[in-house]
């Protein structure tokens, strides 16, 4: 099944698509970040991109809309380029882009989080909501945890430990974009960064000092192990997860 992507049609496509029938849009909010010496900017954004692209046929008829660039991402600021909002504004950003799908006349809007520092916005903008934005359900995957485990299981299947794959610019991410944009990937300049166990500790040094208060490189893991066909299993395990949680959503949906 193709894949209808919003930004890439004209105002009329769009209208004959709603009045063909589809009414459910997805898209991701990424981020704007350092990802290490040897990973672009975009590469939450470009994660994004890569889920949201490989979900749509498996929903059946959705609209892809296009990534949002920038997160929550305080924690990266100390590294030149990282651009960050604010909870707030993050949210808000959200809001307005499920609100004007709604007002077209989507009635169900997706939200797959491709950077660590949204799922939390997002989940409480689900609380908050109570899953309905403008009169269409409001649809954020909000569990970073079963995320990262997959992650770590497609890791391990190859002989990666987490310590290694990563939290951040790691084995796991830098695969990810060597699947999918090899020509942004400097391997040449690929370091290890932190590579202990990322407990409740570490996390609370990351919460009070950012990144850069463990790692100096910006990497959380070793990226040096990185391989393409890999990162290629990372994208379909997590487009896996993700379908399973969202085509029970649209059961018996348009």
């Amino acid at each position: 099944m193709s894949v209808l992507r919003l930004s890439d049609v004209s105002w009329a496509a769009m209208r004959a698509a709603l009045d063909a029938g589809r009414r459910t849009a997805v898209f991701a909010v990424g981020s704007t970040e350092q990802h290490g010496p040897h990973l672009p900017l975009r590469t939450d954004a470009l994660l994004g991109d890569a889920l949201v692209t490989r979900l749509a046929p498996r929903l059946g008829e959705v609209v892809v809309g296009p990534t949002v660039p920038f997160g929550v991402a305080t924690h990266h600021m100390a590294f030149p380029g990282t651009i960050t909002l604010d909870t707030e504004t993050f949210q808000a950003v959200v809001l307005q882009y499920v609100r004007s799908l709604a007002s077209h006349g989507f009635e169900t809007v997706l939200v797959v989080p491709s950077h660590g520092g949204n799922f939390g916005p997002l989940a409480q903008l689900l609380e908050s909501t109570g899953g309905e934005v403008g009169g269409a359900r409001f649809v954020p995957y909000t569990d970073l945890a079963a995320f990262v485990a997959v992650l770590e299981r497609v890791g391990r299947d190859d002989g990666i430990p987490p310590e290694v794959s990563g939290s951040h610019a790691g084995e796991a991410e830098t695969s990810i974009v060597l699947a999918e944009r090899p020509d942004l990937v400097d391997m040449s300049a690929a370091v290890r960064g932190f590579d202990g166990v990322f407990d409740d500790e570490v996390a609370q040094r990351i919460f009070t000092g950012g990144t850069a208060a463990l790692s100096a490189n910006g990497v959380l893991g070793d990226a040096r192990p990185a391989d393409a066909a890999r990162g290629a299993r990372y994208l379909e395990a997590l487009t896996d997860l993700l379908a399973g949680f969202f085509a029970p959503v649209l059961e018996g949906r348009p």
